[in-house]
């Protein structure tokens, strides 16, 4: 068996995710659920799967990807 990726979580409540092959990542377009909540689906592809993190948020703006600057 080959590792894909690791998950894990921090003191602090955050995950920190490696994947190995990344190909690209992509967002769904948000749709609202019956609770007036929003949902998006995440996608890391890879060149040895796909990674799919269901997301829930207040509003549909909260789902956006925003890129970050280059450190």
């Amino acid at each position: 068996m080959k590792t894909v990726a690791a998950i894990s979580f921090r003191d602090n409540h955050s995950i920190s995710m490696d994947v190995d092959a990344v190909s690209h990542v992509e967002i769904s377009a948000p749709i609202q659920l019956e609770d007036g909540s929003w949902c998006a689906e995440l996608l890391v592809r890879s060149g040895n799967g796909t990674i799919a993190l269901q997301l829930t948020a207040a509003s549909p703006g909260h789902l956006q990807v925003r890129p970050q600057g280059l450190e």
